[in-house]
């Protein structure tokens, strides 16, 4: 009987993943970092072209970082992606000007990318070794709804961090990064095989890396070339994903001007913004029921409805805006997700889910300037 055959082991490894999701939705400074920085003086464009260099930068480093996901393993590329969150938190609170927000955020886009498709990969092969993968969809619904909660939660302390000041907000991000390499710590990996028969993990030794990540990068080119349905799935998701994550972050400066940034109100204000995601779990279900193009339609309609309303000054209509979008974004994503991972062969699955990533990282670049504008 394998490790994960185990029950009480599987509820071992569930229980480290759901402990690694509270720890990357938890950032009570990251969770609301426009808002900071339009404290600090940041302009809308501003705040909108840095967020393009952690695009630009994410778009350089998601398929190098997917590769090595699936050669070196998933654990040891989860523990990197928590060191770079660390450091990122460290620089944003040391910086002073523009150009440090843009290295935190250029930091922060390789935790991302090294995290990106890792996790879901992790999660997916964790079900498929106990023989529970159909199950996929149900966990990582409650894997999103622990995310969404704890940035909820981080949220709900949003006019403490105003008071508190970005550097020691950030300080204190850098400390829940910390708890989540021991989550990452305590994660046992799947040992799948790579093409060519080579193994992932202490399995490659440096002379035969290269030939490996060669092999590896060819079969996931061949899995693109030759499933028209994945891409098609992942430029959607992509496309509709950008917009309503840029829609979420202008929300919160519209929010924060609505109400005073350091009243009482802007903490539950900005949770109920983000509660749309949290409750994604219960759209996935009936849209993964309907075709993909019908589902990412109806979804699509919803976050640009979302878009229309949060160009409105008016705080009830805000929030309405910023439930829509992250609903009927978060929902579509765990239909994507589900469906691909169920396509994508093991050894590739981190590269292919961070191709993914790759396309909304390149939705982002020239959206985030026009959003600020659009939003601002």
């Amino acid at each position: 009987m394998s490790f994960f055959q185990n029950q009480k082991n599987l509820h071992r490894q569930k229980r480290a993943l759901l402990a690694l999701e509270f720890c990357s939705g938890f950032c009570p400074a990251g969770s609301v970092w426009v808002l900071l920085l339009g404290l600090r003086g940041l302009s809308p464009v501003s705040i909108g072209l840095a967020e393009s260099v952690f695009h630009l930068v994410s778009l350089c480093g998601e398929l190098p970082s997917g590769l090595l996901a699936d050669l070196l393993g998933r654990r040891r590329t989860l523990l990197a992606s928590r060191a770079m969150f660390v450091l990122s938190a460290l620089l944003m609170a040391a910086a002073n000007g523009f150009w440090g927000v843009c290295l935190s955020l250029a930091v922060s886009a390789l935790g991302y990318n090294l995290a990106s498709g890792t996790r879901e990969a992790i999660t997916y092969e964790s079900l498929l070794a106990a023989g529970q993968q159909a199950g996929y969809l149900r966990f990582s619904g409650l894997q999103n709804a622990l995310f969404r909660g704890s940035a909820a939660a981080a949220m709900l302390l949003a006019g403490g961090v105003v008071l508190l000041g970005p550097r020691r907000a950030y300080l204190l991000d850098a400390l829940v990064s910390l708890a989540g390499l021991l989550a990452v710590l305590a994660l046992r990996e799947p040992p799948p095989e790579l093409p060519g028969g080579d193994m992932r993990g202490d399995a490659v030794r440096l002379w035969g890396f290269w030939p490996a990540l060669r092999r590896l990068a060819g079969a996931a080119i061949w899995v693109l070339r030759e499933d028209k349905t994945a891409r098609r799935v992942m430029a959607g998701n992509a496309l509709a994903g950008a917009a309503a994550t840029l829609t979420l972050f202008f929300l919160q400066r519209k929010i924060g001007a609505a109400l005073s940034a350091g009243t009482p109100e802007l903490g539950p204000a900005l949770v109920l913004l983000g509660l749309g995601g949290a409750l994604a779990g219960l759209g996935a279900r009936p849209l993964s029921r309907l075709p993909w193009g019908k589902a990412a339609a109806l979804a699509g309609c919803g976050i640009g409805f979302g878009v229309l309303l949060a160009r409105h000054g008016s705080l009830p209509l805000l929030l309405a805006a910023g439930l829509l979008a992250g609903f009927c974004d978060d929902s579509l994503q765990l239909v994507s997700d589900s469906l691909l991972n169920a396509r994508f062969p093991t050894a590739q699955r981190a590269t292919l889910i961070s191709v993914a990533s790759l396309l909304f990282s390149l939705a982002m670049i020239p959206l985030s300037p026009a959003f600020g504008w659009l939003l601002g």
